[in-house]
């Protein structure tokens, strides 16, 4: 081994230490906790979708879409080699050093993987190396990125519901909880599974069993039996791990769970419904009656699937009870509320056709090579990330601080989508913000168009010769979107919205900086919510960074466009109104004029026989401008007292006033 081999290898080793330590972490009361007794909260996403199936994220519309059921249906279409090629390539592309490093530089901790049973036993007493294969890069890029991995049991043998989700059987049962040698199986997958990760610090928890549901006519003594048998196989080879234990009726119930029946132990729920304010009874419930009374740390594995408004007040409240947690989903094809979504192709839709609609079956080539352009377009660089979410997860400035969306200088073409990131009230504001009647009847989509972004403004998409457009729709009255402008230059635009609506009477107003106000301006009825026109807002100045507010006045109006185009100011005259005081002056004359516009501005002082006895170039803004000139400063003493003219001048205008100075 040459000497900067191994000092580089040493290095490395020692970088890893840093990271991770050399040992595992561990639960302390109420915390989880590294080996410098530091709190540790655990805080990132679920991969679903990766190994376990659903076919909600595929948007296949298959029925009781299940791993096996989906991979059937792959089957029937390109066979069992194509099958393999399609998810060797899908799961090489699904995450990748790219998203590992993303996740890192946002600040996040966690991955959480569900697991198939299959890949690592597919019959009980049988064990296969494809589950680690599949893992162990991931693994490594985590070791290297800092992030630690849950591994989650999401398909048990028979399953642990009758949810898709757990590869359940159609209109079967929970097997697990029905057949002995499904739980024996569970317990020595998971044995298996622990052996060949007992020194694996990367690995921060095993969450045993996701979201079971004991079928009727069985009790919770159950539930706590499997467990009992599995965290009893997993401790002959692993001490060393922490082990999450999730309650009866999708990981909420924990009902005969207690008291703790291992000594690094965490309790774990999964919440999706219920307002992001109404933390009541998840207060009284998990923290007073499970963490408080029993000692142990809690962890939420899963919560989601809603706006990155609730999902910022929901983890605010997991957090201040030192509550870690794991937003779902990761990954999934246009859906907004995923941190990473990839567009449905061309290629791949008429597959989607053929699960939802039936009809002709697309041959082989047709089939694989849809399976393909979708397997390709989940790789990182052509997915659209939702930096929102991120923000609203991880940055604790998202309650009240804006930040840009797309690095926008004009001239040119904004998109009314594009309107800054941050929360509500802040970035925007809409009426509805979240869904708190989520999987229940009164349930409503925060996001009417239910694309683009996660946020509550409204966003509509349209398809126009193959070509994707957005824009903001179903506007209410008082609505807004805040933009920042990064100007390279400053200068004077004109500026136009492109609008549609079935309306009369509809109005917008635009606000820059917090003062200036154009309108309300009139948009017009179109006849039509995508038969769009273009109306004038008004002159605006741009000078580096600029924040412009969109508001709706009087909603009923779409709005796709907002159009700067650079103005030649040379053309419109205007009134500089100059005003000179105190005037007669002995000290300080104070020199006053109004702009419409963002102006080189020329100033002279003149005596009576045309001297020039002050010479500046300035910058007017729009509105009043001031300029003090100190007759007595250095410079000016020697002046004498007399008649003065002060002469303004801009590109489109010129003004002269008589000053009187008397010393």
């Amino acid at each position: 081994m040459n000497r900067f081999f191994l000092f580089t290898f040493i290095a490395v080793l020692n970088y890893y230490s840093i990271i991770f330590g050399s040992d595992f972490l561990k639960t302390q009361g109420r915390i989880i906790i590294n080996e410098h007794s530091e709190k540790v909260l655990l805080k990132g996403f679920g991969l679903g979708g990766w190994l376990v199936l659903e076919g909600y994220m595929w948007n296949c519309n298959i029925e009781h879409a299940s791993t096996t059921r989906m991979e059937n249906s792959i089957i029937d279409l390109v066979g069992e080699n194509k099958k393999n090629e399609f998810f060797n390539v899908y799961r090489k592309n699904y995450i990748t050093e790219k998203e590992i490093s993303f996740l890192s530089e946002q600040g996040f901790n966690a991955l959480r993987i569900p697991l198939h049973h299959r890949d690592f036993s597919p019959n009980l007493g049988q064990f296969i190396s494809t589950g680690f294969e599949i893992l162990d890069p991931i693994i490594e890029l985590c070791r290297e990125y800092g992030i630690y991995i849950i591994l989650d049991m999401h398909a048990a043998p028979g399953a642990q519901n009758s949810s898709d989700f757990s590869d359940s059987e159609l209109n079967g049962e929970a097997e697990l909880f029905t057949e002995i040698n499904n739980q024996r199986w569970l317990a020595s997958t998971w044995r298996y599974i622990a052996e060949y990760y007992s020194e694996e610090t990367v690995i921060g928890a095993f969450d045993l069993l996701n979201e079971p549901v004991i079928p009727w006519g069985y009790g919770p003594e159950l539930l706590r039996n499997i467990y009992e048998r599995t965290i009893d196989s997993i401790r002959t080879v692993d001490p060393n791990h922490i082990v999450i234990i999730e309650g009866n009726w999708y990981g909420n119930d924990h009902t005969g769970l207690f008291p703790p029946f291992d000594d690094n132990m965490v309790y774990s729920f999964h919440h999706y419904v219920g307002g992001s304010t109404d933390t009541t009874t998840m207060y009284n419930q998990y923290r007073t009656d499970i963490s408080l009374e029993y000692n142990v740390p809690l962890w939420v594995g899963e919560f989601g699937e809603n706006s990155n408004y609730w999902g910022h007040n929901i983890k605010n409240f997991f957090e201040r009870n030192d509550i870690g947690w794991s937003w779902w989903n990761f990954k999934s094809v246009e859906r907004i509320s995923s941190l990473f979504s990839y567009d449905i192709t061309n290629e791949y839709q008429i597959l989607i056709n053929y699960w939802q609609q039936g009809g002709i079956k697309p041959d082989t080539n047709i089939a694989f090579n849809g399976l393909m352009s979708m397997a390709n377009s989940i790789q990182f660089d052509s997915c659209r990330i939702n930096l929102g979410l991120s923000m609203a997860l991880i940055d604790t400035s998202y309650y009240y601080y804006n930040i840009p969306f797309s690095n926008f200088s004009p001239p040119g073409l904004l998109p009314s989508v594009n309107y800054d990131i941050g929360n509500n009230e802040i970035a925007y504001f809409d009426f509805q913000v979240e869904d708190p009647n989520k999987f229940q009847e009164q349930s409503s989509a925060w996001n009417d168009g239910w694309s683009y972004r996660n946020d509550g403004v409204d966003i509509q998409k349209n398809e126009i010769n193959g070509r994707e457009e957005y824009y903001v729709c179903c506007i209410e009255d008082d609505e807004w979107m805040r933009y920042t402008i990064n100007s390279n230059r400053t200068g004077n635009f004109k500026v136009m919205a492109e609008v549609s609506s079935f309306n009369s009477g509809s109005k917008l107003s635009v606000q820059i900086d917090t003062t200036l106000i154009l309108g309300p301006i009139n948009i017009p009825n179109t006849n039509g919510w995508t038969n769009w026109r273009i109306i004038d807002i008004g002159y605006l100045p741009i000078s580096n960074k600029t924040d412009i507010i969109i508001l709706a006045n009087n909603g009923g109006f779409n709005l796709k466009n907002i159009i700067f185009e650079e103005l030649d100011v040379s053309l419109i005259p205007m009134e500089l109104k100059l005003n000179c005081y105190p005037n007669p002056n002995n000290s300080i004359l104070k020199i006053a004029w109004e702009s419409n516009f963002i102006l080189d501005t020329e100033l002279n002082i003149y005596d009576l026989l045309g001297n020039k006895v002050l010479s500046d170039i300035v910058k007017s803004n729009k509105g009043l401008n001031q300029y003090d000139w100190y007759f007595n400063s250095n410079g000016y003493s020697h002046i004498p007292s007399g008649i003065y003219f002060v002469n303004i001048s801009t590109i489109n205008a010129k003004e002269t006033k008589k000053i009187t100075y008397i010393k």
